[in-house]
């Protein structure tokens, strides 16, 4: 949408300061983007090791699970899982850079006890419930990589419409208005400058003519 204004040197150089501002905030939004699609990348590939790292501790964790539950019992298991009293300490902090906030979880689980009394109990269960505490610190640190992923695509696209908006509106409607300035105030001086000329013959024709 081409911007209105009225023709004269004020608004050309209002105007002027504008096409300024726009390109250097196009300039800092660009480099914004470009850095922002860095972090993303990088993230991206973290995220995927990780993911790829918490499913295998996961499958092997079911994998002792199914082992010692076969070797316990079910109503062993049950007894030794309702006398569980093992608690953990979950913390929560946000970082931010470049306008995405990144959550970053922490948990902590006491070593003394176990989560269940172990009468009657498999060396495999308590091996798949001690890797699964131990999980936890990855599992959390894959949620907030993933979180922060759809948070940085969410300020990626909001930064990528601001920098085509400038780039593609904006600045091309700011130069047109520039332009068209600068046109009418060339033609405005033209035509001062041959009315001054007649002026200036009719001045001459008329003290010659005394």
């Amino acid at each position: 949408m081409r911007v209105k204004v009225n023709p004269n040197r004020m608004m050309l150089l209002r105007m002027r300061r504008r096409l300024e501002l726009a390109r250097r905030g196009h300039k800092l939004l660009k480099n914004k983007q470009e850095k922002l699609m860095q972090n993303f990348f990088s993230l991206v590939r973290e995220t995927t090791e990780l993911r790829a790292l918490v499913e295998r501790g996961f499958m092997e964790i079911g994998e002792r699970y199914l082992e010692g539950r076969a070797s316990t019992g079910t109503q062993a298991l049950e007894d030794a899982l309702e006398l569980s009293t093992k608690k953990g300490t979950l913390d929560f902090t946000e970082r931010h850079d470049m306008n995405v906030t990144s959550p970053e979880f922490t948990f902590e689980v006491p070593d003394k006890d176990l989560s269940y009394r172990l009468s009657d109990t498999s060396p495999e269960l308590d091996a798949a419930f001690e890797r699964l505490f131990a999980s936890f610190p990855k599992l959390l640190d894959l949620v907030g990589k993933e979180n922060t992923l759809f948070r940085m695509a969410e300020e990626l696209e909001k930064t990528r419409r601001r920098v085509n908006a400038l780039e593609y509106v904006l600045i091309p409607d700011l130069e047109a208005v520039i332009r068209s300035i600068d046109d009418k105030l060339g033609e405005q001086e033209r035509s001062n400058q041959i009315r001054l000329m007649k002026i200036k013959d009719m001045v001459k024709e008329r003290s010659e003519g005394v």
